[in-house]
């Protein structure tokens, strides 16, 4: 792109788009004006994919979530396209600096969890490997909640992230589409069983399509995310007639457009409000309908439907498309029953991320039947087909009809989404082998005794290009200049780097980067002076999400211990600056204690003038993207503790092992694979596995306490401070669960964890074989890019070719 061509355009799009000139644009309005320069250099290749895809006619694959957590997208589109250099210079050349630019941009973050974050390294992957893919996805009003601290706790505040504008979108009305609530249905045929239906007096909401685009590295293949906007239909609702009130109809018909207002935080699945349900069936109802819309552009036989087709459901929130996809065959498209079933069937493949059975979302029938009368038919149908084949081809026994059965018997009869997930799914995966196995001893056994073939593990990975390219240049141009870029498309490639583990000037030139990474994080955080000597500590870092099973509590019992030894003289042998940073969910309660628990630490240790040179503890208020992509390049070890076989996957473990970070790791997740691949000597894995904590059970958490003097002076510590603190009182639930349950087996690997962070004491001393731990975590971690989990899912799943 000439410097010319660049500069018309922007002042084009400042003027004519924005109606702004250099005396009145802000920088945000800079910001845009650039973001559409950028997006226009994508349309061209946007349109020729998309084209591409269509006269092609391909088996296409269509990515359901409900959440994706994008980040900022200016600096990663740039790299993606090639095009950075070129730009950084050309604003240069108008007085501007491109990374002003990218400090302007709004992180776009419209999902609360780690699988959509997942979501959009699969969405990278797929573009850059040439797969021809759309995902669907929810355009909330308001996004994952901003989140501050006052006196130390967690306070929400909503964040309306489109309140500025969103440059990456285009609106397109034109494939708009209505989706249905309530009413009452009436069988076409009333001389035969399982006939098709008619849906009348139904409340209708529109869904408005907004479009996306998603780049490929360098390759001009662009793909797209369409995300759905609900508002309301222009026709009141039928109690109009009696009661005349132009207003009142208004505000009523009005609150059918809240669908998409709100993004629901991580909570309690089981509480299945009437607006997350409606939520969730609005998404799934208008992605298959563009899906069915598209696919009649070149088909014009739905009885091919399942060759061209493949949707990948993220999770068990998807699960009603099963049930819709059915309804629309039958009532819609006139295809029979068991020929819809059979379609329906081979289209969709699920990805289960549960650990707990608990866990699994499940609607009361009641419900589904007043808010989609319809699809609690199909759902009773599908479920009479689905026991009729158990009892003919596995067993009649009444327990394991019951475990199997779509519907959950209690006072209140539930739908068991996850099980329609999986009988209306011809593949089943999990996301790292430890939660596959849970998955299929403890989720779904008889399932997995049943329909065995279904079942299979594709291990999660990252956008590496996202995390290291783009949130790490001056490691990526190290890169580069020691083993070129191949890297940057084939990972693995990374492993070259191992023959420089025992090269000096090489491992210098790291750790200096990674001394300049520590300053930058230092200043970003703008901490006062005391901290400027600890730019040379070691940087111990646990960000994420906030929850009892991350165990962010065992993580402050070390610093807990480490302070009572520096207090008693015995000072530790390496300096830290521990950082904290993540969001709890604002329903979860002992979550919350533990963001107060943090703080309360902070407080003590901070103000303590003894640890002036010892330690320093800090949480990051309002946890992104953005503060993300500084921690990973910062770190020198990164805490993934979580309880082992509670947590499905976990991937800051790669993104920071990308970037040079060594692991403290619980036996749980991703963990265990990424000690497979990168040497177990190369990261420093603490406590019991999971399936020895199954056999251990309960425990006794007093008696733990009490046999273990450094836990007796820790509860001790904490009950002194709080008694001292005008509301210490609000973490007591917390310490009492520590104490008369521990759950999340905090006390039972506490000893193991201390030793461990003791040797990572000892061998940080060693500054050059740190070093070379640090270069072998990246020379190895190459095969944990989610380019390779597209691939396997394109090759096992999928069944369609790459570029």
């Amino acid at each position: 792109m000439e410097n010319r061509n660049l500069k018309e355009n922007y002042y084009r799009y400042l003027r004519y788009f924005l109606a702004k000139d250099d005396t009145t644009a802000t920088s945000y309005d800079k910001y845009m004006a650039l973001a559409y320069v950028v997006r226009s250099e994508m349309v061209d290749n946007w349109i020729k994919t998309q084209g591409a895809y269509h006269e092609g006619n391909v088996r296409r694959v269509y990515f359901l979530s409900m959440e994706y957590i994008f980040g900022k997208n200016l600096r990663n589109n740039l790299i993606n396209l090639g095009i950075e250099k070129e730009i950084s210079s050309a604003v240069k050349a108008f007085g501007l600096t491109i990374e002003d630019l990218y400090g302007q941009e709004d992180d776009f973050e419209i999902g609360n969890s780690g699988k959509a974050r997942t979501a959009v390294c699969y969405l990278e992957s797929m573009a850059t490997l040439g797969i021809p893919a759309l995902a669907y996805g929810l355009r909330y009003d308001y996004a994952q909640f901003q989140q501050d601290i006052r006196n130390g706790n967690q306070v929400e505040r909503p964040y309306d992230w489109l309140h500025r504008g969103h440059p990456w979108e285009i609106i397109r009305p034109e494939y708009a589409c209505t989706v249905n609530f309530g009413g009452d249905c009436q069988p076409i045929d009333t001389t035969s069983s399982f006939s098709a239906f008619e849906w009348q007096s139904a409340e209708q909401v529109h869904a408005i399509p907004y479009d996306v685009p998603v780049p490929g590295y360098r390759n001009n293949v662009v793909n797209t995310l369409r995300l759905w906007s609900a508002r309301a239909s222009e026709e009141f609702l039928p109690d109009y007639l009696n009661h005349g009130d132009y207003v009142r109809a208004c505000e009523e018909k009005s609150q059918l457009g809240r669908i998409t207002k709100v993004l629901f935080p991580e909570e309690d699945v089981r509480r299945a409000t009437e607006l997350r349900m409606k939520q969730q069936f609005f998404f799934i109802s208008a992605a298959l309908q563009d899906i069915i819309r598209r696919y009649k552009v070149k088909n014009k036989s739905l009885s091919d439907f399942d060759q061209k087709v493949i949707i990948q459901l993220s999770g068990s929130r998807c699960a009603l498309a099963i049930p819709e996809l059915m309804r629309i065959l039958i009532d819609n498209e006139n295809v029979p029953w068991d020929k819809a079933w059979q379609i329906t069937r081979n289209v969709f493949a699920y990805t289960s991320y549960a650990v707990l059975r608990e866990n699994l979302e499940t609607w009361p029938v009641y419900k589904v039947a007043q808010m989609l009368p319809r699809h609690m038919q199909i759902i009773f149908e599908i479920n009479q087909v689905h026991l009729e084949e158990i009892r003919r081809n596995y067993t009649s026994d009444p327990e394991m009809v019951r475990e199997l059965s779509l519907i959950e018997e209690g006072e209140v009869k539930r739908i068991r989404l996850a099980n329609l997930a999986v009988i209306g799914s011809f593949a089943v995966n999990g996301v790292s082998n430890e939660q596959t196995e849970v998955m299929k001893k403890k989720i779904f056994p008889q399932y997995c005794r049943y329909l065995p073939y279904k079942f299979s593990n594709l291990s999660t990975g990252i956008a590496h290009r996202r995390w290291v390219l783009c949130a790490n240049s001056p490691l990526s141009e190290l890169i580069n200049s020691s083993i070129g870029d191949k890297w940057i498309t084939n990972p693995e490639e990374l492993s070259k780097l191992e023959n420089f583990s025992n090269d000096s000037s090489f491992l210098d030139a790291f750790c200096d980067l990674k001394a300049k990474s520590k300053k930058a994080l230092v200043d970003k955080l703008q901490l006062d002076s005391s901290f400027t000597t600890f730019e040379s500590a070691l940087f111990d870092i646990q960000c994420g999400k906030i929850h009892p099973y991350k165990r962010q509590v065992l993580h402050i019992f070390n610093i807990l211990y480490r302070y009572l030894n520096a207090k008693a003289g015995v000072v530790p042998k390496t300096r830290r600056l521990h950082i904290f940073a993540g969001k709890s969910s604002p329903g979860d309660f002992l979550a919350k204690q533990i963001v107060y628990l943090i703080n309360v630490t902070s407080e003590l240790v901070n103000n303590d003038p003894d640890m002036k040179d010892i330690m320093k503890v800090v949480f990051i208020p309002n946890f992104g993207m953005s503060w993300a992509e500084s921690l990973v390049s910062s770190a020198d070890i990164s805490e993934q503790i979580s309880t082992s076989s509670m947590e499905a996957a976990a991937t800051f473990n790669m993104k920071f092992a990308f970037n040079g970070a060594l692991i403290v790791g619980s036996r749980s997740g991703t963990n265990i694979e990424i000690s497979s691949k990168i040497g177990i000597e190369n990261m420093f894995i603490f406590g019991m596995s999971g399936s020895a904590l199954s056999e251990l059970g309960q425990t006794k958490p007093c008696e733990i306490i009490n046999a273990d003097p450094r836990l007796v002076e820790i509860f001790k510590l904490l009950d002194e401070t709080l008694s001292t603190l005008v509301d210490g009182n609000a973490i007591l639930p917390l310490i009492s669960t520590l104490r008369d349950l521990d759950r999340f087996y905090v006390l039972t690997d506490f000893s193991d964890y201390i030793r461990t962070q003791e040797l990572v004491d000892v061998e940080y001393k060693v500054s050059h074989k740190w070093a070379q731990k640090c270069i072998l975590n990246i020379a190895r971690i190459g095969w944990f890019s989610s380019d390779r989990t597209v691939r396997e899912y394109a090759g096992n799943i999928w069944k369609v070719p790459l570029l």
